[in-house]
């Protein structure tokens, strides 16, 4: 291979690296807790435990259309085959294939995340081009911000603040919002110095927004100057 021809390689694997546009980028649900109370969510639309964390991730078709800009001609296979000639699901219904992108290929895994039926299947390969699209560098930012989230989560930091000093944790109502819970759980705290330093510390684990985060720090430093 000429260096021309490799520059021209590795300039057109830069741009799976470049940001997706905003448009592109979905919005996966992820609840602070397993048992959360379910309700019609405002900010994505979806009906699932609420309060949650809201990732950002790039879907099956934006990154096809990525690869498809930067190598018209790439593709991917299964590691295995089955008896019928079909990609091999391992044990846990996961799918292990090569993506090859400008003649490079890299792994990559995928699964159903809970999915039965065909739509596991396709669950399953479009989770493993993310994956394996992922080791080209694409949307790496959106991963990197996901591994965080989990990481807090195995950890136990998205758990509800101490409530022993302030009024029972408030369970979500129907349709509301992960900003409504975090404005009622400030409501019962305020006043209570305690209550509002357990709720700040719950508060940024979890991601709150910054007028949230402002109205939490405004009320302490009432209390300290009082």
């Amino acid at each position: 291979m000429s260096d021309e021809l490799k520059q021209e390689r590795i300039e057109a694997l830069k741009r799976l690296r470049e940001p997706f546009e905003p448009g592109a980028i979905g919005k996966l649900p992820k609840p602070y807790r397993k048992d959360s109370q379910k309700g019609n969510c405002q900010e994505c639309g979806g009906y699932h435990g609420l309060p949650a964390m809201h990732l950002d991730f790039v879907g099956h078709a934006a990154l096809t259309d990525r690869l498809l800009q930067v190598d018209p001609g790439w593709y991917w296979e299964p590691l295995s085959f089955d008896q019928f000639g079909l990609p091999q699901f391992d044990n846990f219904g996961g799918l292990w294939i090569r993506l090859t992108v400008c003649g490079v290929s890299r792994l990559g895994y995928g699964d159903s995340q809970g999915k039965t039926g065909a739509n596991a299947i396709k669950e399953a390969i479009g989770d493993a081009l993310r994956n394996a699209g992922m080791r080209f560098g694409a949307a790496l930012d959106l991963w990197h911000k996901g591994d965080l989230w989990e990481a807090k989560k195995e950890r136990g930091e998205f758990e509800s603040p101490d409530v022993s000093a302030q009024p029972a944790n408030p369970v979500p109502a129907p349709g509301e919002s992960a900003i409504e819970i975090f404005q009622k759980q400030f409501s019962q705290a305020r006043g209570n110095q305690k209550a509002l330093e357990a709720l700040r510390k719950w508060a940024h684990n979890s991601g709150a927004p910054q007028n949230i985060m402002d109205q939490i720090e405004s009320a302490i430093a009432e209390l300290a100057a009082a």
